[in-house]
């Protein structure tokens, strides 16, 4: 990387713009791909946005504000310049052909085989711009036996597997409380597409990329997607057993004295004060605690727990007395609380909270006020910053020039970040999936952890085999593939030594630490770049590295209350269930990617690196934008709504066939509603009494009702494609197992077998993209503990075998 970078003759800044400035993207897609272009313009490209003659369907989505104006196109079409094209006919694909000869990037969201009927797919626009990046968001890619199915948000949701490890016991799974489905795909493609502008710097060519939803959303799933490769079956409660299953021990959701907030009492780090230590000093204090309480060592409680050492009902009298605790204090004293004593605590916030937040205040997250409310920024990067969102905005056809022909490397090997040096001092998940996309487009990626404190995804289950070990869990194979692993204990000064070795090795440095951490070990920004201003380094961290809450710490669960999702999923009658996993890990790793990707492409130019401040919360509340506006604009406070969705109606999850099987259904449109009521035998809505969204609205409870009594006793897979094939939007709610032998993944490919040095032969899950450039797509499997020590010392860094020894007397290489 080094090498391409200094092939410039000068190297001089770039201007104070957005790391994608001068990139030209053409947005043809609809409200399943808006976010895409959405952040493409974020980071300083020029976004074309082409609508049909009647607009976009964004522009008339709800939530609205009080002049009627959609808050979904306010918050996704932000940045964009927009043209209304006619394609259909020849003048509209005459002047689409024109721009396509002068753009960098095309998105968009046809059914496939509509492109191609309109002679604008990526064979014809690709052969007059041989430097084009055509991307098809599609809902199960281009090609499969279910590519022409129709779909939905929900049903997406549930062929990709979330669907079925959320919600309830006693309930069927319940949807994440804001459709995700599209957003995960759209978010995805903006970053794919920079790593492929990051290829054509080297290659000279553009490329063809498909990406399906359903794919997306199964890379949701976190350590769900390991348990059909480890044990062969479905992660507790999100098979037959969902319904009878314990729950885990202490409490997920409490009542503090002005609002939610979701604890848990068994994460605290080792060595440090749990929540019921706390909770049981302060009530024998109050002299309401018990002998059987106060002979619990409750710093060391789960142990105990998971050893029989402890009962459930000891532990549910000291959950009542952490009720107790947090409800007399507020949200805001709580998180105090936490952050002091480095306990894993979330506030739920609502959209209204939000808002409010001291910490997203001090970070300037938002800016204007009521109606003209926005999400200002959603990474922060220290040279090239993300200009605040500018209203969409129509516009004449732009005099784009040519582009020139750019020199194409005979030798093309596909790999986007070939030559590029990282550091990945990240963990757990976050982090860690940004490196892997690295990793997996070429980047030499050294993972730097030790043994002494192995990285936590390490000794998480599903284990290969069911067979509990460092080197066999598979939520770290999730996120350690084509990486390198050098053991190196930042424990000692030594440790610490060698890291900085990697750090002036590397042209990237990853980084997932408390904010502070760096900077103590020596390794801060400031610090690595005294004597270079070509490294670019990426923070990540739940609240991010300034504001008076930087060094809150946790995990994705407490971030999903930070960042508003926890409040709005579940039912509208219960207390909030929250999203299944660490959620925002699987958010903000996407605009992580695609600020890293834009900075390294930037990087190209000007030979300049930068700083990347990525707060996890606040990338994931991109995908609650349009209600955040809506409580700015309007005052409404987004709740939870079940089953229901303000874009479909009837839209629901019904009981089929077999012990908690179910089949997700939902009509976005009057002519699915209208397929939908045909194709039910004597069902009593079928009647032009219901033709409108709000007259199903106002029946809904009836409509399910009859929809649940015609899909109970059948079976859900047959109904899934009974349904489909009359165009109505239905998917059998898959199980992680139901999905790894779904035919789509089958027929697409999406299932690698690699090698693993320990584990022999393992499925590996690769990209929800297919890259046209390459065909394989993750390069090795996953490094064992410590694998590549020799290596990384011996030919990376260059270290004689006497500063080698050296290091290993003082314990660096434990």
């Amino acid at each position: 990387m080094r090498d391409i970078d200094d092939t410039h003759p000068t190297r001089k800044p770039s201007p104070m713009s957005g790391p994608l400035a001068g990139i030209r993207v053409l947005d043809l897609t609809d409200s399943r791909g808006e976010i895409a272009g959405c952040m493409l313009a974020a980071l300083g490209a020029d976004v074309l946005k082409i609508e049909p003659p009647e607009g976009v369907n964004s522009r008339r989505l709800p939530p609205f504000s009080s002049r009627g104006e959609s808050l979904f196109w306010a918050a996704y079409g932000a940045g964009k310049q927009t043209c209304r094209l006619a394609l259909e006919r020849a003048t509209g694909r005459s002047a689409l052909l024109d721009l396509a000869q002068r753009a960098d990037i095309l998105l968009e969201t046809f059914s496939p085989g509509r492109a191609k009927a309109l002679a604008i797919d990526e064979t014809v626009l690709t052969s007059l711009n041989p430097g084009l990046i055509y991307i098809s968001i599609c809902a199960y890619g281009r090609d499969g036996p279910k590519a022409a199915w129709p779909a939905t948000d929900l049903t997406l949701e549930a062929a990709g597997g979330r669907l079925s490890i959320q919600g309830d016991q006693d309930r069927p799974p319940v949807p994440v409380g804001y459709p995700q489905a599209w957003l995960h795909a759209g978010a995805q493609a903006a970053a794919d597409v920079i790593i492929a502008l990051n290829e054509r710097a080297v290659s000279g060519r553009g490329q063809f990329l498909d990406l399906s939803a359903q794919e997306a959303m199964w890379w949701t799933l976190m350590g769900a997607q390991g348990t059909p490769v480890c044990i062969g079956d479905n992660p507790p409660l999100a098979g037959d057993d969902r319904g009878s299953a314990p729950p885990p021990p202490g409490p997920q959701t409490l009542e503090a004295k002005d609002g939610l907030v979701t604890i848990a009492p068994g994460a605290s780090p080792p060595g440090t004060k749990t929540a019921y230590t706390f909770a049981i000093d302060e009530a024998r204090e109050r002299g309401q605690s018990a002998p059987a309480l106060d002979a619990v060592d409750w710093d060391n409680w789960l142990p105990l727990f998971q050893a029989g050492e402890i009962d459930r009902s000891l532990v549910e009298r000291a959950n009542e007395h952490l009720k107790a605790y947090v409800s007399r204090r507020t949200k805001l004293e709580l998180v105090e609380w936490a952050l002091e004593n480095n306990l894993r605590l979330g506030p739920l916030h609502t959209t209204k909270d939000l808002l409010a937040f001291p910490q997203y205040l001090a970070r300037g997250v938002f800016n204007g006020e009521g109606e003209s409310t926005r999400i200002a920024r959603w990474a922060h990067l220290s040279r090239t910053p993300m200009e605040p969102p500018t209203p969409p905005r129509e516009t004449a056809m732009p005099g784009w020039p040519r582009r020139a022909s750019a020199d194409v490397n005979a030798d093309r090997t596909g790999l986007a970040f070939e030559g590029l040096r990282v550091a990945d001092f990240s963990w757990v998940a976050a982090g860690p999936t940004i490196g892997k996309a690295l990793a997996d487009h070429g980047a030499t990626v050294v993972k730097v952890e030790s043994a002494t404190r192995p990285d936590l995804s390490r000794t998480l289950a599903p284990f290969i085999d069911g067979e509990p070990g460092l080197n066999r869990s598979y939520w770290s194979f999730l996120y350690g593939t084509s990486k390198l692993s050098l053991q190196c204990n930042l424990g000692t000064d030594a440790g610490k030594a060698l890291a900085r070795d990697i750090c002036d090795w590397a042209d990237v440095v990853i980084e997932s630490f408390s904010p502070g951490t760096m900077e103590r070990m020596g390794l801060g920004y400031e610090t690595l770049t005294t004597d270079r201003d070509d490294l670019i380094m990426l923070s990540t961290s739940m609240l991010g590295q300034t504001g008076p809450l930087r060094r809150y710490a946790g995990y994705g669960q407490q971030a999903s209350g930070f960042c508003g999702f926890h409040y709005i999923t579940g039912w509208p009658d219960r207390a909030p269930c929250g999203v299944a996993t660490p959620y925002t890990d699987v958010v903000a790793p996407k605009f992580g990617i695609a600020a890293l990707a834009s900075a390294i492409l930037e990087r190209r130019r000007s030979g300049l690196g930068q700083h990347i401040d990525l707060a996890q919360a606040e990338c994931a509340m991109m995908f609650i934008a349009p209600l955040i506006l809506a409580e700015a604009a309007n005052g409404e406070t987004a709740g939870r709504m079940g089953f229901d969705s303000i874009y479909a109606c009837p839209q629901g999850v019904y009981p089929t066939r077999g012990t908690q099987r179910y089949i997700a259904i939902a009509t976005e449109t009057d002519a699915q509603w209208h397929a939908l009521a045909c194709h039910i035998s004597d069902f009593p809505f079928r009647t032009p009494d219901f033709d409108t969204f709000e007259a199903r609205w106002a029946a809904r409870s009836g409509i399910n009702a009859a929809i649940a009594d015609w899909t109970a006793g059948r079976d859900a897979f047959e109904l899934e494609r009974e349904l489909c094939e009359a165009g109505i939007p239905a998917a059998a709610v898959q199980r992680p197992l139901d999905v790894v032998s779904d035919p789509q993944f089958d027929a697409r490919g999406i299932g690698q077998v690699l090698h693993h040095s320990e584990c022999g032969d393992v499925l590996h899950w690769g990209f929800c993209t297919r890259y046209s450039a390459r065909e394989q797509m993750i390069r090795t499997a996953p490094p064992c503990l410590g694998e590549h020590n020799e290596y990384v010392l011996r030919d990376l860094l260059g270290l004689s075998d006497a500063r080698i020894e050296e290091l290993a007397r003082a314990g660096a290489l434990e």
